[in-house]
């Protein structure tokens, strides 16, 4: 039990980081927000770090020569930095409460994309599938005859990229110690949109990083270095399959802290589409005995 509230923690602090992203918008552009929030995530996990040195030497499996650390950051940093960009800006044209819903559909993209890996597709996650994707059309599709959301339409291409983003992690850490990859990935992350500001010209000032202060702090600190350092600690001792169903309640999170915080309401219509997307995340978790694995049905 201990570790699964160490999981839940991890998924509340992931959830109200929704709010403290809308905040910023007030007052900072989203890459000087990415890339200062992702700065102090690198930062704030260097203590953690020089206190586990001598146990993240060990590594699983040798590494192969043409995946270096640096390389293997890049990666992670770079499909981190698109997918967080997204997130950032679409939150500006949308609720809190949709971002973190839609956002949450990476639980059930990850099997999927995770079958050009020949990585096993249970019957569970198409019926979940089907009924989150039903869900995100009560949620974000407009009654009005209008185009969908801006800000849904970004939010949902990001899904893309945080669904990348694990297959990759699951992939690297193989050779390369978790918490290695997260300060890399975060440090990259930065950079990239500090390579941002600068091709796109976006204003960043002092003035601008005061305002934002509590936003940055708790974005990067918290959510970044402390919320992922429970994720491990956590993971140590559930199974993935209950673990990730435990950190996709960062969507009520989400919802909860935007009501209380920032006072936004949802419709009838969006609560019911929001209901939705959570029985099928959480139906895509439920064990089943058919599975797909590499294109074969066994």
């Amino acid at each position: 039990m201990k570790y699964r509230l160490l999981l839940l923690l991890a998924a509340f602090i992931w959830g109200t980081a929704f709010v403290a992203q809308r905040i910023s918008t007030e007052t900072i552009g989203p890459f000087s927000f990415n890339g200062i929030r992702f700065a102090l995530a690198s930062l704030s996990l260097l203590p953690l770090i020089i206190w586990q040195k001598n146990s993240l030497l060990v590594r699983s499996r040798k590494t192969p020569s043409h995946l270096s650390l640096p390389i293997a950051c890049t990666m992670l940093g770079f499909v981190l930095f698109a997918g967080a960009s997204l997130q950032q800006i679409g939150i500006f044209y949308t609720t809190v409460a949709k971002a973190g819903f839609i956002t949450s559909l990476y639980i059930i993209a990850v099997p999927i994309l995770g079958l050009f890996l020949y990585n096993p597709l249970r019957f569970s996650h198409i019926t979940g599938c089907i009924v989150a994707v039903i869900g995100l059309y009560f949620l974000s599709y407009p009654t009005n005859g209008q185009a969908l959301n801006f800000g849904d339409a970004l939010e949902l291409c990001g899904v893309i990229f945080w669904s990348l983003h694990i297959l990759l992690v699951s992939w690297l850490v193989r050779y390369y110690p978790g918490i290695i990859l997260a300060a890399g990935q975060f440090a990259v992350c930065s950079c990239f949109n500090f390579l941002a500001i600068a091709i796109t010209g976006e204003s960043l000032s002092w003035s601008m990083v005061l305002l934002t202060w509590l936003p940055l702090v708790y974005g990067g600190v918290f959510s970044g270095g402390i919320a992922y350092t429970l994720q491990i600690l956590g993971q140590a001792r559930i199974a993935a399959t209950e673990a990730s169903l435990l950190l996709s309640f960062e969507m009520i999170f989400s919802a909860l802290a935007a009501f209380l915080l920032l006072g936004e309401t949802l419709t009838f219509r969006e609560l019911f589409g929001c209901f939705l997307m959570a029985s099928g995340i959480f139906t895509a978790q439920v064990p089943s005995r058919i599975v797909w694995q590499g294109f074969h049905l066994k």
